[in-house]
């Protein structure tokens, strides 16, 4: 009798070894998806957060429109500093571009009379007195002929009433002329409403000259504490007045006149402004000085001849022989 065929298993373990390996490897990648998964969700939430959300409104849209561009402002030209004239603390008389007489001055009797002279353009000057010889202090003008000749009203230290002085011999000696005092221009400080020229005193035309300018014997012009400025043609009427902002002193010329103002915003020191007869005004040069205007007032004067101006500022003495172009 045949024997029935005999059932061998089949080897199940390695079959199951591949299932344990397939098995595996799903979780791990199923793992690894599922960590880059929540990653990335981390990171997008992340991103939310910390970027701000833009609002707008119709509101805030029309105030950036409609808010105005902001406009420059102008820078202001300084304005021109009010100085008005003082009586003088000096005075200045020129011959030509080498020879001038000048003198300081003040309240009588306390201040001498002692006149400077210079042959050399102002580099030396000779002091001389005339308090000593004739008498007189508190010099109100001095009026040059030559080197050697000079006539001055000044004010009598006996008594402070205006007296005539002149010296023929550069100052060396002075002699009081009492005749000479009534043919002359001269303002008396202690009325200066009254201006006396060679016709006689008459009414000055404001109620205080502080400087006056001596063309001839019926010619001049006066400036007033007021800042206003008139002239005479006959030592008589007045013409009306004249307005020149800072003019703090006027002297004459062969041409005219020659003032010298402070305070312009055109000039940081001393305008020259050059004056026909009539009183046309045209500005000249301008001689700059660090002191403000209010320093330079009543510390000023000015003299011209034979195309040489002279100026006395401050503490500066200069000349320019091209109009105030240039100063040495």
């Amino acid at each position: 009798m045949a024997k029935p065929p005999r059932h061998v298993p089949r080897d199940t373990s390695r079959r199951r070894v591949w299932v344990y390996v397939a098995v595996a490897t799903f979780v791990a990648a199923d793992l690894i998806l599922i960590v880059l998964a929540l990653g990335s969700t981390r990171a997008t939430d992340a991103a939310e957060v910390s970027r701000p959300i833009p609002t707008f409104s119709a509101a805030s849209a029309v105030d950036a429109a409609a808010a105005p561009t902001p406009t420059a402002t102008p820078t202001a030209t300084p304005a021109a500093t009010t100085v008005l004239p003082l009586p003088p603390t000096r005075l200045l008389d020129a011959v030509d571009g080498q020879t001038a007489w000048r003198a300081q001055t003040g309240p009588c009797p306390a201040t001498p009379a002692s006149p400077e002279l210079t042959t050399n353009g102002g580099a030396t000057w000779k002091k001389t007195d005339a308090t000593g010889t004739a008498k007189v202090t508190a010099l109100q003008s001095l009026m040059v002929t030559s080197e050697s000749v000079v006539e001055m009203v000044g004010l009598a230290k006996s008594d402070c009433a205006p007296q005539f002085v002149k010296t023929f011999v550069s100052g060396d000696n002075y002699s009081s002329y009492s005749d000479k005092l009534a043919g002359t221009w001269f303002v008396d400080p202690a009325d200066r409403a009254t201006i006396h020229s060679p016709s006689g005193s008459a009414k000055a035309p404001c109620d205080a000259v502080v400087t006056l300018a001596v063309r001839d014997d019926k010619s001049a012009a006066a400036l007033c504490a007021d800042g206003r400025l008139f002239s005479t043609v006959d030592a008589a009427a007045w013409s009306p007045a004249s307005a020149l902002p800072g003019v703090v002193s006027i002297t004459d010329t062969d041409t005219g006149y020659l003032a010298a103002a402070v305070g312009r915003s055109e000039c940081a020191g001393v305008q020259l402004i050059t004056l026909a007869p009539a009183r046309e005004s045209t500005e000249a040069g301008c001689f700059k000085a660090a002191v403000q205007p209010s320093g330079l007032t009543g510390n000023i004067a000015v003299s011209g001849a034979v195309g040489t101006v002279w100026l006395w500022a401050g503490d500066a003495f200069v000349r320019s022989s091209d109009g105030g172009a240039t100063w040495n």
